[in-house]
């Protein structure tokens, strides 16, 4: 459905591009809608004018789709039909905190994304009714339409709003699963709640508490003998740098099968993608602390593993 006053359409839209750009917290969607002109016969008609109203978003994917609230016209933004077809473009801003950001990422899933918008415009233009002084007549007029958001412009748009520079990805805590994990879910609660109230070494604590209930769950004892055999005897003698060397040596492994050839890509999923994005950050930002070329001032010896 088109613009339309009366029975006549005066506008239609053909298409969109969107661009980014950074606000405190989150960001700003710049949705650039052309329409085509439709001419308007002004002199037996009238003079006319269309103002866009806010047009609420959906953001349309393979799997579902996302609500992302209203986007607001520009307060200049004004259409006017002339007396021959032409075109014209308005300009949408749609604001989105980074928390937003993070649930479209995570409901996109790294695949195509559609934007469908309610556009809604009063078409203002003097009307003469008999028996009645001339006065302005506004008749809303709706049209739905869908664009198709280019995977290559999407990517331009979270790297211009800053979404690759510090990534907020979503973390979805093991709230259910089977009773065997309830005791490590509880754990990770408490870490979370721990961490929050700046205690740190307590959340480092709880996890490591977690990863025991697992093993003890029957989720371990699967790494070979002389891995466990070695991280059971050096457990509390490793000092925090010879830790974060295991741990880089124990991530690379986990990520190994990624790096050759006869892996079909179903063995990874977004969770994977998580955990390998977020853990090698980590280490990267570790590293100038506990790397080859920092000084240990950890304890060599530790109470606790």
């Amino acid at each position: 459905m088109s613009w339309q006053v009366g029975q006549r359409i005066v506008a239609d839209a053909t298409g969109a591009t969107v661009r980014g750009s950074r606000i405190g917290g989150g960001a700003h969607l710049h949705i650039d809608v052309a329409f085509r002109l439709v001419e308007w016969p002004w002199k037996e008609n009238g003079p006319i004018a269309l103002v866009p109203q806010p047009s609420e978003v959906t953001a349309r994917f393979a799997r579902g789709e996302l609500n992302l609230g209203f986007a607001l016209p520009n307060p200049t933004s004004l259409v006017s039909p002339p007396s021959h077809s032409s075109a014209a473009s308005v300009p949408f801003t749609l604001s989105l905190s980074m928390q937003a950001l993070v649930a479209l990422e995570t409901a996109r899933d790294g695949g195509s994304i559609a934007l469908f918008m309610t556009l809604v415009a009063h078409p203002v233009r003097l009307a003469q009714h008999q028996g009645y002084a001339p006065g302005i007549e506004v008749v809303p007029t709706v049209e739905e339409r869908a664009f198709e958001v280019p995977k290559e412009q999407w990517l331009a748009v979270l790297k211009s709003v800053g979404y690759c520079d510090s990534i907020l990805t979503e973390l979805r805590l093991p709230t259910k699963g089977p009773e065997s994990t309830s005791v490590g879910r509880q754990r990770v609660v408490n870490a979370v709640n721990a961490r929050n109230d700046g205690r740190y070494r307590n959340t480092v604590q709880e996890c490591r508490i977690a990863l025991d209930a697992l093993k003890t769950a029957g989720f371990g004892g699967r790494a070979p003998d002389e891995v466990a055999q070695f991280v059971q005897k050096n457990a509390r003698n490793l000092s925090q740098a010879e830790r974060f060397s295991a741990l880089q040596i124990a991530m690379q492994l986990f990520l190994s099968p990624a790096h050759h050839d006869g892996v079909p890509d179903e063995e990874f999923s977004r969770e994977d993608a998580d955990l390998a994005i977020a853990m090698t950050a980590a280490l990267l930002r570790l590293a100038p602390r506990w790397g080859a070329d920092a000084a240990d001032t950890s304890a060599s010896k530790e109470s606790a593993p």
